[in-house]
């Protein structure tokens, strides 16, 4: 290589970073309606595949478009509308004569005592404080409604273009990856594993326990299910633990208030229906692929809930899965820049 080949080189290579920096700072603020774009696109790649055999590419990524607001995106508004309506309700219905005789019926039950008026209390200040926050926030969306119509605009075109043309682009990146040929496809058939099995598989688990939790519930006559079944679904991804934050605590809670048969019902459906569908239902719906740490996967979630909020439900986990796919890649294919090797 020449000189002046070298200098054009570095040239170029120096405007690529500037480049590439100035990328980042562009999407940046845009980056959570692209991840939702990107889970919607994976999401509805089955139905816009069947369409592509019949229409052109730009009316099936339209209609698949639509199929997918109707199917997915209304009904998870209503949904989410229905639960944050149950849980205010939820909230008002801790009235202090409703609970004041709970210390007695723990102390006889249990031989504990338990001031309920203070826990009370201090759960009534962080209700009034979530309160004010939510009220707060309230305006801070109605205020940054440009913001929100700027954000939709952009999912719906990057959604739009990820279906039209999708498989055109993942080729062309598959073409500029400097990989080698089998790490490459390693890689692109890890990352979908690790994809599906968050969005389709944990997520197909965590929603049929939620709803089987949700009909339990209606059945016992518990109030405000709605609330319940969303939150379920976010417990039922928490590896360990699971739904059983939810049907046992409440089991525990229909038992201290003199309602034996509803908290041993309960109790039996959790124990054996739910947890049986977790052990029939992931293995079918889960496909072999890069295996995460419950460690791993509690911190994709929180991790990626604080940093993107709900989406960040599915992307934290991925995300800490690929970074593990690459590890192993590179201990098993380059071991002589691994530090044992090095040592």
């Amino acid at each position: 290589m020449s000189a002046e080949s070298k200098r054009s080189k570095r040239f170029l290579v120096l405007i690529g970073i500037l480049v590439g920096l100035l990328s980042v700072l562009i999407v940046l603020p845009f980056l959570t309606w692209i991840l939702i774009a990107v889970i919607l696109a994976y999401a509805l790649a089955p139905i816009n595949n069947r369409l592509l055999q019949r229409f052109r590419a730009g009316l099936s990524a339209g209609l698949s478009i639509l199929i997918g607001l109707f199917l997915i995106v209304l009904p998870i508004v209503l949904i989410l509308g229905v639960a944050a309506n149950q849980a205010r309700q939820l909230f008002a219905e801790f009235e202090p004569g409703d609970v004041s005789q709970l210390d007695d019926v723990i102390a006889e039950r249990f031989g504990i005592q338990v001031d309920i008026a203070a826990l009370q209390e201090s759960f009534s200040g962080v209700v009034r404080t979530g309160a004010r926050g939510l009220a707060g926030n309230l305006f801070s969306i109605i205020g940054g409604l440009p913001e929100i119509f700027i954000g939709f605009t952009v999912l719906f075109f990057v959604l739009f273009y990820l279906l039209k043309d999708g498989d055109q682009a993942l080729a062309w990146f598959r073409t500029v990856l400097p990989l080698e040929p089998d790490v490459r496809e390693e890689l692109f058939k890890e990352t979908n594993l690790l994809i599906h099995n968050s969005l389709v598989g944990t997520a197909a688990v965590a929603a049929a326990q939620a709803v089987l939790l949700g009909v339990a519930f209606l059945v016992l006559g518990l109030g405000n299910v709605i609330f319940w079944i969303v939150t379920t679904f976010v417990a039922a991804m928490i590896p360990l633990v699971g739904a059983s934050i939810i049907w046992l605590p409440a089991s525990i809670y229909l038992f201290i208030v003199g309602r034996p048969v509803p908290a041993i019902a309960l109790l039996a459906f959790g124990a054996v229906v739910i947890s049986t569908v977790d052990n029939v239902l992931r293995p079918i719906v889960m496909r072999r692929g890069t295996q995460l740490s419950p460690v791993v996967t509690i911190i994709g979630i929180f991790g990626g809930i604080a940093l993107f909020g709900f989406v960040g439900l599915f992307i934290g986990p991925i995300v800490l899965g690929m970074m593990k796919l690459i590890i192993d890649i590179l201990v098993r294919e380059y071991p002589e820049s691994s530090p044992t090797q090095q040592g």
